[in-house]
């Protein structure tokens, strides 16, 4: 290993170990707050256990990026309904802070207090195995990174959550698709260190297949079960893959940049400079001198939980790019920008913004006697034949006029006709048939000073990874 290495990484431990001081003022938060909540369950008469888990219960959170994870389990009898109907607005009256409640798939709350994220999120107390909702596996989780991590391994942990930070990978909620935190602390100690970790991940090929607890079943037919490119089973449920969520550039973006940090070491990739704010002529500049054509679909919505919004906005975001490659327009890449409140855009990048006004249409071979009568009667006099039909080689062809030339025309054609297969998710439906916008290069700067756009804009016109530099 690098003495290079070696000491970029003692920098970033400096960094990322919380120090007594933040220690002390977490744990006073955590414990005032876990009374506080056990109190008000109690007044109310809810037979709830309140505790406190995630990163801060492992203790491999991060120096200045804490969140605090307030569990309140309840017996398995317990209705769903009560926690949304009478638990949540319990706990939310009572506790002095902003509130915001968070349901995707699982209900809970979050708010700020000194800065710090807090979550108060019900769960079941049930035996293993014996899952009733999504977060009944945490306490489990828990229990087994408290017996089984080293001091040392949480170190490493925290390097590792860190440089997943950096190079964006860190996270399993949609938005994101990345690693989470027990799908690191689980990397960690199937591989005992971050280095180790990178050096195995450089050397990934797909189907990569980790059971840390050695479940039964053959490891071949277990991963094909799962279906995606990286398994790592649960040591607390070997019928999960704690790798479900991440998304594949993702994974593929943290296998390339563990090899680029063993080759090329720096602290950019933990901790990425802040990039400079670009003006309006700046963009515009880089906009006329990219070579092909950036169109903004843009689009006023309706609140959702973020985790449902970002759902439904990257399934739009396949769904246009789908309809694009199949009208010819030749979509070569897109990402999604929202504010998470009321804006979202879908941003592509095309080899042209206008098709030419004629398309050639492939006909039957002409050995097919009754297809060629078909193609004939259809495109012989057609208002819409420009030229033909003539065979090419052993098969007709004809040239059509094309109805559809750019890309403003396909979206509203792609809302009044269902035949051309634009599948705009439920819940942003009503709103995107409503108010779309489709500005093309130039016009997208109308956009500039939403919050986030800018940055979003810039990262997608530059293309490449920050963390992707020359080596000097």
């Amino acid at each position: 290993m690098s003495t290079q290495i070696q000491t970029v990484l003692d920098h970033i431990a400096k960094r990322v170990v919380p120090r007594e001081a933040e220690r002390e003022r977490m744990s006073r938060l955590a414990e005032r707050l876990r009374g506080q909540v056990q109190d008000i369950l109690d007044m109310a008469g809810f037979a709830g256990k309140v505790s406190i888990q995630g990163s801060y219960a492992r203790d491999t959170w991060l120096s200045g990026e804490a969140d605090l994870d307030i569990f309140a389990s309840f017996p398995p009898t317990m209705d769903r309904r009560e926690w949304t109907e009478k638990v949540l607005p319990a706990i939310r009256k009572r506790i002095e802070a902003k509130t915001i409640d968070r349901y995707a798939e699982h209900p809970y709350l979050e708010f700020h207090i000194e800065s710090i994220r807090i979550n108060v999120v019900p769960c079941y107390a049930v035996d293993k195995g014996q899952w009733k909702s999504a977060t009944d596996r945490t306490p489990y989780h828990t229990e087994y990174m408290r017996e089984h991590l080293t001091l040392e391994m949480r170190l490493e942990a925290r390097l590792l959550k860190r440089f997943l930070k950096g190079i964006r990978s860190y996270g399993a909620e949609i938005r994101v698709g990345g690693f989470s935190g027990m799908l690191v602390e689980t990397l960690i100690l199937h591989y005992q260190s971050f280095l180790e970790t990178l050096a195995q991940a450089s050397k990934w090929k797909p189907v990569i297949f980790l059971d840390l607890e050695k479940h039964d079943g053959r490891q071949d037919s277990r991963a094909q079960e799962f279906g995606s490119p990286l398994v790592v089973i649960d040591p607390v449920d070997p019928n999960r893959n704690l790798a479900a969520a991440v998304r594949d550039d993702k994974l593929w973006g943290f296998v390339a940049a563990s090899r680029e940090l063993q080759k090329n070491p720096g602290t950019w990739y933990f901790f990425p400079p802040k990039p400079a704010a670009k003006t309006r002529s700046q963009f515009s500049k880089i906009l006329d001198h990219q070579n092909r054509n950036i169109a903004a679909i843009f689009f006023e919505h309706a609140r959702l939980v973020p985790d449902v919004l970002w759902g439904q906005l990257l399934k739009m975001e396949k769904s246009l790019t789908e309809l694009m490659t199949r009208q010819a327009f030749h979509p070569i890449r897109s990402t999604v920008w929202s504010d998470e409140r009321r804006s979202s855009a879908i941003l592509v990048e095309l080899d042209g913004s206008t098709l030419s006004g004629v398309q050639l249409r492939q006909g039957p071979p002409v050995s097919k006697q009754e297809d060629s009568q078909g193609f004939l009667d259809r495109h012989l006099d057609a208002k819409d034949t420009v030229r033909g039909p003539w065979i090419e080689s052993d098969r007709w062809v004809a040239d059509k006029k094309r109805r559809i030339l750019t890309t403003k025309q396909l979206v509203s054609a792609a809302l009044k006709d269902p035949k051309l297969g634009l599948a705009i998710p439920e819940q942003l439906d009503r709103s995107f048939r409503q108010n779309t916008r489709v500005l093309e290069n130039r016009k997208i700067l109308s956009l500039l000073g939403r919050e986030g756009f800018d940055q979003a804009l810039s990262e997608f016109l530059a293309a490449r990874p920050a963390w992707l530099k020359p080596h000097h």
